[in-house]
C-alpha cells in the first residue's frame, strides 16, 4: 500500500475515534460510575411531581431524566403502559438492561453508538466498494454535534433505535444481494421489530415500504419477495414480546395493538408545520410549534447537511435521467432517504429526528462525488455516464 494511503487511513481513524473518546473520558464518571439504584427514589419523586403526572404547576424534567426513571421502573418489574403511553417500551427496557449490567443508565449508549457506526461503515462499504472512501462519511458523521450530543445527553430513544435501523437496512441489502436470502431477511425482520418496539412505528413502516419499493423498482417479483414478506411476521413477534409484562397483567394481544393505535393518535398532534423540515436541513431555520411558532436556529446544524442533501438529490435526478445506474445497495438507501424525508416533511420536526437520515446522505453524497471524479479520469469524448 502506498505511503500516502496509509497516512490517509490513519488520519481518518484518528478523526473517527479521537473526539468521541475524549468526550467519554471527560464524562467518565457519568458513563462508568455505579449507583443508579440508590438514585431511583429521587427520580421517582421527580417524576411524580413532573409534567408527566401533574397538570397544574408541575416540575419540568428533561426527557433524559424521565427515561432514566422509566428504565428503573421497568427494571423493578413495572408495567410499561402505565408510564410509557407515548412510545412502545423496548427502548426503555434497553435502558433497564444497562441498569442491570452496569447499575448505570448511560453506559449502554456507548456500545449502541459504536454498533451504529459499525453498521454505517458496512453500508458505506457496500455502496462505495472502497474502505478508505467508506471511512469519510463515518468520520464526518461521528464528529458533528448531532452525533456527539447523543453521548452528552442520554439516555434518549433516538440513538437507542439508530443501530437497529442501520442494521435492518444492511441485512436487507445483504438479502437482496445474495442467493441465500432467508437468514438475512429473518435478521432484517428482527431488526424491524426492534425499531417498531422502541419508538413510534411509522419509521418501521417507512423502512418496510422502502424495501418493498426496491422490489417494485427492480421488477423483482420472485421467491425473495415471498421470503421477505413471510419473515415480516417476526417483527410483530418482537413487538408483542416487548409487552410481555403488560400481557402478564391481563391485557390481551388485541389490546396491545390497540395501544399502538393510541400511540398513532397521540402523535397526530405533531402533523403541523408541513415541509418545515426542508427549511431546517437546508437553511438552519427551525420552526417551533409552540407559542408564537417562532423560527430559530439549531446549534447542531452543519453546512454538510445542505451540501449532502443537494448531492444526494443530484444522484437521484441523474438516476431518473438514466445517466446513473444505481447499485442494489444505493437503490435501497436512496429509497429510504426519500421516504424518511417525506415522513419528516409531513409535520413538525427537529434535528433530534435526523439521526436515521444524515449518515446516509453523507454516504450517497460521497458516492456521487466518487462518480464525478471518475468522469474527469475518462478520456475526452467519452459519453456522459456517471
Amino acid at each position: 500500500m502506498k505511503s500516502y494511503l496509509i497516512i490517509l487511513y490513519l488520519i481518518l481513524c484518528i478523526l473517527i475515534f479521537l473526539t468521541p473518546a475524549q468526550l467519554i473520558y471527560e464524562q467518565r464518571h457519568k458513563f462508568f460510575s455505579r449507583g443508579y439504584i440508590n438514585q431511583y427514589e429521587s427520580l421517582h419523586t421527580a417524576y411524580l411531581s413532573s409534567q408527566y403526572v401533574k397538570k397544574e404547576n408541575p416540575g419540568i424534567i428533561p426527557d433524559e431524566t424521565f427515561k432514566a426513571f422509566v428504565g428503573g421502573y421497568l427494571y423493578k418489574g413495572g408495567n410499561p403502559i402505565l408510564v410509557t403511553h407515548d412510545q412502545p417500551p423496548l427502548g426503555r427496557y434497553i435502558i433497564a438492561l444497562s441498569i442491570f449490567l452496569f447499575d448505570n443508565v448511560h453506559t449502554n449508549i456507548i456500545f449502541l453508538l459504536l454498533l451504529s457506526i459499525g453498521g454505517i461503515f458496512l453500508i458505506a462499504k457496500s455502496i462505495l466498494k472502497n474502505t478508505l472512501l467508506s471511512l469519510i462519511p463515518v468520520a464526518i458523521f461521528i464528529n458533528e454535534p448531532l452525533f456527539l450530543s447523543k453521548l452528552a445527553y442520554s439516555p434518549l430513544l433516538e440513538p437507542i433505535r439508530l443501530p437497529f435501523i442501520v442494521l435492518a437496512l444492511y441485512f436487507f441489502i445483504k438479502g437482496v444481494s445474495t442467493e441465500n436470502s432467508l437468514k438475512w431477511f429473518v435478521l432484517t425482520a428482527i431488526m424491524l421489530g426492534v425499531v417498531i418496539s422502541t419508538r413510534f412505528f411509522v419509521v418501521g413502516a417507512m423502512l418496510v415500504l422502502a424495501m418493498f419499493l426496491y422490489f417494485f423498482v427492480k421488477k423483482q417479483i420472485d421467491k425473495k419477495v415471498i421470503i421477505f414478506t413471510l419473515s415480516l411476521h417476526l417483527a410483530l413477534v418482537v413487538l408483542l414480546l416487548s409487552y410481555v409484562r403488560t400481557i402478564q397483567d391481563g391485557y390481551t394481544i388485541w389490546q396491545i395493538f390497540g395501544v399502538q393505535k393510541y400511540i398513532l393518535s397521540y402523535h397526530n398532534s405533531k402533523f403541523v408545520l408541513p415541509f418545515s423540515f426542508w427549511d431546517l436541513i437546508l437553511f438552519n431555520r427551525w420552526h417551533t410549534w409552540w407559542g408564537d411558532r417562532s423560527i430559530s436556529s439549531d446549534y447542531q446544524w452543519v453546512i454538510a447537511w445542505p451540501i449532502s442533501t443537494i448531492l444526494t438529490a443530484l444522484l437521484g435526478i441523474f438516476a431518473l435521467m438514466k445517466k446513473v445506474k444505481l447499485t442494489s445497495a444505493e437503490l435501497v438507501i436512496i429509497l429510504w432517504v426519500l421516504l424518511y424525508s417525506l415522513t419528516l416533511s409531513s409535520g413538525y420536526t427537529s434535528t433530534r429526528y435526523f439521526l436515521p437520515l444524515v449518515p446516509f446522505l453523507y454516504i450517497l453524497a460521497t458516492a456521487f462525488l466518487a462518480r464525478c471524479i471518475r468522469i474527469f479520469k475518462l478520456k475526452k469524448g467519452s459519453p456522459f455516464m456517471i
